[in-house]
Protein backbone atom coordinates (compact mmCIF):
# COMPACT_ATOMS: atom_id res chain seq x y z
CA UNK A 1 0.00 0.00 0.00
CA UNK A 2 2.77 2.18 0.36
CA UNK A 3 3.80 1.93 -3.23
CA UNK A 4 0.21 3.39 -4.33
CA UNK A 5 0.54 6.27 -2.07
CA UNK A 6 3.57 7.22 -3.53
CA UNK A 7 2.16 6.44 -6.91
CA UNK A 8 -1.03 8.95 -6.09
CA UNK A 9 1.08 11.39 -4.03
CA UNK A 10 3.41 11.75 -7.20
CA UNK A 11 0.17 12.98 -9.53
CA UNK A 12 -1.15 14.91 -7.06
CA UNK A 13 2.23 17.27 -7.47
CA UNK A 14 2.61 16.88 -11.16
CA UNK A 15 -1.41 17.93 -11.77
CA UNK A 16 -0.53 20.92 -9.63
CA UNK A 17 2.54 21.99 -11.14
CA UNK A 18 1.24 21.17 -14.51
CA UNK A 19 -2.89 22.76 -14.08
CA UNK A 20 -1.48 25.79 -14.72
CA UNK A 21 -2.34 25.97 -18.18
CA UNK A 22 -5.48 23.49 -18.18
CA UNK A 23 -4.54 20.81 -20.47
CA UNK A 24 -3.72 18.51 -18.01
CA UNK A 25 -6.20 16.72 -15.85
CA UNK A 26 -6.22 15.13 -13.00
CA UNK A 27 -7.94 11.65 -12.78
CA UNK A 28 -9.12 9.89 -9.81
CA UNK A 29 -10.51 6.36 -10.18
CA UNK A 30 -12.22 3.37 -8.76
CA UNK A 31 -13.85 0.47 -9.81
CA UNK A 32 -14.25 -3.26 -10.24
CA UNK A 33 -12.87 -5.61 -12.37
CA UNK A 34 -14.11 -9.26 -13.82
CA UNK A 35 -11.23 -11.37 -14.99
CA UNK A 36 -10.38 -14.86 -16.26
CA UNK A 37 -7.25 -16.18 -17.33
CA UNK A 38 -6.97 -17.64 -20.44
CA UNK A 39 -5.26 -21.55 -20.51
CA UNK A 40 -6.85 -22.13 -17.01
CA UNK A 41 -9.61 -24.13 -18.25
CA UNK A 42 -11.58 -21.71 -16.25
CA UNK A 43 -14.11 -20.21 -18.34
CA UNK A 44 -16.04 -17.39 -17.46
CA UNK A 45 -15.63 -13.79 -15.97
CA UNK A 46 -16.28 -15.27 -11.99
CA UNK A 47 -13.14 -13.68 -10.11
CA UNK A 48 -14.04 -10.11 -8.77
CA UNK A 49 -11.42 -7.51 -7.89
CA UNK A 50 -10.66 -3.74 -7.02
CA UNK A 51 -9.89 -1.56 -9.80
CA UNK A 52 -8.72 2.00 -8.09
CA UNK A 53 -5.97 4.65 -8.47
CA UNK A 54 -5.12 7.57 -10.31
CA UNK A 55 -3.81 9.02 -13.57
CA UNK A 56 -2.89 12.67 -15.66
CA UNK A 57 -4.41 13.27 -18.78
CA UNK A 58 -3.47 15.76 -21.64
CA UNK A 59 -5.32 17.32 -23.97
CA UNK A 60 -3.34 17.13 -27.56
CA UNK A 61 -6.44 18.77 -29.55
CA UNK A 62 -9.97 19.77 -28.77
CA UNK A 63 -11.16 15.86 -29.58
CA UNK A 64 -8.01 13.32 -28.36
CA UNK A 65 -5.88 13.19 -25.40
CA UNK A 66 -3.23 10.76 -23.95
CA UNK A 67 -3.62 9.54 -20.41
CA UNK A 68 -1.23 8.14 -18.22
CA UNK A 69 -2.35 5.97 -15.23
CA UNK A 70 -1.30 4.37 -11.92
CA UNK A 71 -4.72 1.51 -11.19
CA UNK A 72 -3.90 -1.06 -8.35
CA UNK A 73 -6.49 -4.12 -10.11
CA UNK A 74 -6.88 -7.54 -8.61
CA UNK A 75 -6.73 -9.96 -10.99
CA UNK A 76 -7.00 -14.01 -11.55
CA UNK A 77 -9.87 -16.46 -12.17
CA UNK A 78 -12.38 -18.55 -9.86
CA UNK A 79 -13.92 -22.22 -10.08
CA UNK A 80 -17.70 -22.03 -9.53
CA UNK A 81 -20.35 -23.90 -8.62
CA UNK A 82 -22.17 -25.60 -11.23
CA UNK A 83 -24.20 -29.04 -11.33
CA UNK A 84 -21.40 -30.41 -13.08
CA UNK A 85 -18.89 -29.20 -10.76
CA UNK A 86 -20.66 -28.80 -7.19
CA UNK A 87 -17.09 -28.49 -5.12
CA UNK A 88 -15.30 -25.40 -6.34
CA UNK A 89 -11.49 -26.09 -6.06
CA UNK A 90 -9.56 -23.23 -8.18
CA UNK A 91 -9.16 -19.72 -7.34
CA UNK A 92 -5.92 -17.50 -8.76
CA UNK A 93 -5.09 -14.25 -7.38
CA UNK A 94 -3.20 -12.38 -8.89
CA UNK A 95 -2.81 -8.28 -8.03
CA UNK A 96 -1.29 -5.82 -10.13
CA UNK A 97 -0.11 -2.26 -10.21
CA UNK A 98 -1.36 -1.31 -13.93
CA UNK A 99 0.59 1.07 -15.75
CA UNK A 100 -1.77 2.06 -18.62
CA UNK A 101 -1.24 5.03 -21.72
CA UNK A 102 -4.29 5.55 -23.17
CA UNK A 103 -5.13 7.21 -26.44
CA UNK A 104 -8.99 9.02 -26.18
CA UNK A 105 -11.37 10.70 -28.60
CA UNK A 106 -14.47 12.31 -28.21
CA UNK A 107 -17.10 10.43 -30.55
CA UNK A 108 -19.44 12.73 -29.00
CA UNK A 109 -19.77 15.61 -26.63
CA UNK A 110 -19.96 13.37 -23.60
CA UNK A 111 -18.08 10.03 -25.18
CA UNK A 112 -15.29 9.15 -25.57
CA UNK A 113 -13.05 5.80 -26.80
CA UNK A 114 -9.95 4.73 -25.78
CA UNK A 115 -7.25 2.62 -26.91
CA UNK A 116 -4.00 1.80 -25.84
CA UNK A 117 -1.29 -0.60 -23.86
CA UNK A 118 -0.17 -1.13 -20.89
CA UNK A 119 2.49 -2.69 -18.43
CA UNK A 120 2.00 -4.22 -15.12
CA UNK A 121 4.06 -4.78 -12.18
CA UNK A 122 2.78 -8.06 -10.08
CA UNK A 123 2.00 -7.52 -6.43
CA UNK A 124 0.66 -10.90 -5.18
CA UNK A 125 0.03 -14.49 -7.25
CA UNK A 126 -1.63 -17.10 -5.34
CA UNK A 127 -3.43 -20.05 -5.78
CA UNK A 128 -6.12 -21.82 -3.48
CA UNK A 129 -7.81 -24.80 -3.61
CA UNK A 130 -10.33 -23.09 -0.67
CA UNK A 131 -8.66 -25.34 2.00
CA UNK A 132 -5.38 -24.32 1.90
CA UNK A 133 -3.66 -21.02 -0.40
CA UNK A 134 -0.26 -21.16 -2.24
CA UNK A 135 2.16 -18.64 -3.35
CA UNK A 136 2.77 -18.56 -7.01
CA UNK A 137 5.32 -16.10 -7.26
CA UNK A 138 8.04 -18.07 -8.40
CA UNK A 139 5.63 -19.66 -10.99
CA UNK A 140 3.38 -16.20 -12.57
CA UNK A 141 5.76 -13.48 -13.70
CA UNK A 142 6.94 -10.69 -12.12
CA UNK A 143 5.55 -7.99 -15.20
CA UNK A 144 2.73 -8.61 -17.55
CA UNK A 145 1.71 -6.30 -21.01
CA UNK A 146 -1.25 -5.92 -23.12
CA UNK A 147 -3.60 -4.06 -24.93
CA UNK A 148 -6.88 -2.10 -23.91
CA UNK A 149 -9.92 -0.82 -25.20
CA UNK A 150 -12.97 1.24 -23.70
CA UNK A 151 -15.56 3.66 -23.50
CA UNK A 152 -15.56 6.84 -21.20
CA UNK A 153 -19.26 8.18 -21.02
CA UNK A 154 -19.29 11.67 -18.59
CA UNK A 155 -22.65 12.41 -16.11
CA UNK A 156 -21.44 15.14 -14.61
CA UNK A 157 -19.23 17.84 -15.30
CA UNK A 158 -16.53 16.45 -13.26
CA UNK A 159 -17.78 12.63 -13.44
CA UNK A 160 -17.45 9.72 -15.43
CA UNK A 161 -18.49 6.28 -16.35
CA UNK A 162 -15.87 4.11 -17.65
CA UNK A 163 -16.06 0.19 -19.15
CA UNK A 164 -12.70 -1.17 -20.46
CA UNK A 165 -11.42 -4.99 -21.60
CA UNK A 166 -7.61 -5.44 -21.46
CA UNK A 167 -5.99 -8.46 -22.67
CA UNK A 168 -2.23 -9.62 -22.23
CA UNK A 169 -0.16 -9.97 -24.76
CA UNK A 170 2.59 -12.13 -23.26
CA UNK A 171 2.44 -15.53 -21.64
CA UNK A 172 2.33 -13.94 -17.61
CA UNK A 173 3.33 -18.18 -16.76
CA UNK A 174 6.80 -19.49 -16.52
CA UNK A 175 5.63 -22.50 -16.13
CA UNK A 176 4.56 -25.42 -19.03
CA UNK A 177 1.19 -24.18 -18.99
CA UNK A 178 0.75 -20.68 -21.00
CA UNK A 179 -1.91 -18.13 -19.28
CA UNK A 180 -2.82 -14.56 -20.19
CA UNK A 181 -5.09 -12.32 -18.65
CA UNK A 182 -8.42 -11.03 -19.05
CA UNK A 183 -10.20 -8.66 -17.75
CA UNK A 184 -13.46 -6.26 -17.82
CA UNK A 185 -13.37 -3.09 -15.66
CA UNK A 186 -16.11 -0.67 -14.72
CA UNK A 187 -15.08 1.89 -12.68
CA UNK A 188 -16.39 5.83 -11.60
CA UNK A 189 -13.71 8.41 -12.31
CA UNK A 190 -13.64 11.76 -11.49
CA UNK A 191 -11.98 14.79 -13.21
CA UNK A 192 -10.17 17.70 -12.16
Amino acid sequence: MKKIGLIITFIFICNSIFSQDHKFHLILSAGANASQVNGDKLAGFDKFGLNLGAGIRRNISQKAGIQLEFLYSEKGSRDVVSPSNPIPDTLFQFNYIDIPIVYTYNVYPKLNVELGIYNSIRTKASYSDFVNTYDRESIIRSTDHGVLGGVNYQILEHLSINARVSQSIFDINASIDRYFNLVTSFSIRYSL
